[in-house]
């Protein structure tokens, strides 16, 4: 039988398998390290795509709705948290001709909070098929014929089917089409006409006092301005007018993306300076466990010098010995990250209540790359004191010390 011939790479290898529990000690410190910082590397870029398309897919500049309900239409835009307010729909028309509005189109929320009436928690928005700008784009290739009224549009992470029936307040609609996937609170939101949400306004009796005229309320309006004019100079037109009569808001699309921006940015701070200190400590463990085991490894040091082995050649075990913890505890963390992104990005990105979507593999792939190489350098760079100082020690006297 052909003995295996000893190298370098073999040996390093038996020595991390030798030593079972410091190895596995070393590599779950590094794994945390790596999927801290490539699991908060990609969730940051999902957060971000999710923001930066945010304006883009709302096609609106400025949001009118009822006074104090500004957070209420943020939160329903962007986690979909169902919620219902109202306001006059004839602003709409005293407002319409202002110079600089390009469109205007009103929607109507209502929250299907009650499990007794309806067949699951949802946020209902019904809309203007005639204006709208804002959610017909993403129906256009879903549906070849315009909505009626007994039929509904669901969101993306809708469990029901195209075909399916689903039931509101005691009414049965069909599902009709089901949208892409948006990245905002339309995942998890119902679409129907805006009159067949009015019928379910009336009949529910949402607008106490004033049900016989529901067909007069909405709940926002969503405005989409002219490039040669500011939305501030739109809001300021319709605020001195309209704002006391209709008891109004304003919401700057603008705005709204760079408060996200701006607590994305805190996020992504607390992040990195996590991952820095796991790097660090992961630096600062591994030097003192190769330090401390200078003693104890002086012999197996001396035994291979005698056997002529070179101290480059050793200074390369011990690197590598270092290298190949670093690599299992890279490759471990980062799988581990990506399981659980996979798993759980969405309900993540839910939690945080921020519009959320999915890299691509390649910018995936980049990542992974980028945080492996990172974690490579913690060994060698943490181990090469120790690696330089057990090849220093004199040979004889070692291996008489133990006599």
């Amino acid at each position: 039988m052909q003995e295996k011939t000893i190298t370098i790479a073999n040996l390093a290898w038996r020595n991390v398998q030798r030593r079972p529990f410091r190895s596995c000690c070393l590599i779950i410190i590094i794994m945390l390290f790596s999927a801290t910082l490539f699991g908060g590397s990609v969730l940051m870029k999902n957060l971000s795509l999710g923001i930066s398309g945010m304006a883009d897919r709302l096609g609106a500049d400025i949001l009118i709705v009822p006074h104090g309900y500004e957070k209420n239409l943020e939160v329903a835009l962007l986690r979909g948290e169902p919620s219902s307010f109202y306001l006059k729909v004839d602003l709409i028309d005293k407002i319409k001709d202002i110079q600089g509005i390009d469109a205007i189109s009103p929607q109507l929320f209502i929250a299907s909070l009650n499990a007794g009436c309806c067949s699951t928690k949802v946020q209902l928005i019904g809309f203007d098929q005639h204006s709208d700008f804002v959610i017909k784009p993403w129906l256009q290739s879903q549906l070849s014929t315009p909505l009626t009224d007994n039929e509904v549009v669901v969101g993306a992470k809708i469990s029901s089917q195209v075909g399916d029936e689903i039931k509101f307040f005691n009414h049965s609609f069909k599902i009709a089409a089901k949208m892409d996937s948006t990245g905002m609170g339309f995942d998890t939101s119902v679409f129907m006409t805006l009159q067949a949400a009015r019928t379910l306004m009336q009949e529910a009796k949402l607008v106490e006092g004033d049900v016989d005229h529901f067909a007069n309320y909405v709940s926002s309006v969503f405005i989409k301005v002219n490039t040669d004019y500011q939305p501030k100079d739109i809001v300021n037109q319709i605020m001195p007018k309209y704002a006391m009569d209709y008891n109004i808001d304003f919401v700057m699309t603008k705005g709204m993306i760079s408060n996200i921006s701006k607590w994305l940015n805190s996020f992504s701070t607390i992040v990195y300076s996590l991952s820095a200190i796991f790097w660090v400590l992961a630096i600062i463990v591994i030097f003192i466990i190769f330090s401390s085991m200078l003693n104890e490894r002086k012999r197996e040091i001396s035994l291979l010098r005698i056997l002529g082995a070179s101290r480059l050649t050793l200074v390369k075990m011990l690197l590598r010995e270092s290298l190949i913890i670093s690599a299992l505890g890279g490759i471990a963390g980062i799988l581990i990250a990506a399981i659980l992104l996979y798993a759980f990005s969405l309900l993540i990105c839910q939690s945080i209540g921020l519009p959320c979507v999915n890299i691509s593999l390649f910018d995936a792939i980049f990542y992974a790359v980028v945080v492996f190489v990172l974690t490579l350098v913690i060994g060698p760079l943490s181990s090469i004191y120790s690696a330089l100082s057990m090849t220093k020690f004199d040979t004889y006297s070692t291996l008489r010390e133990g006599e």
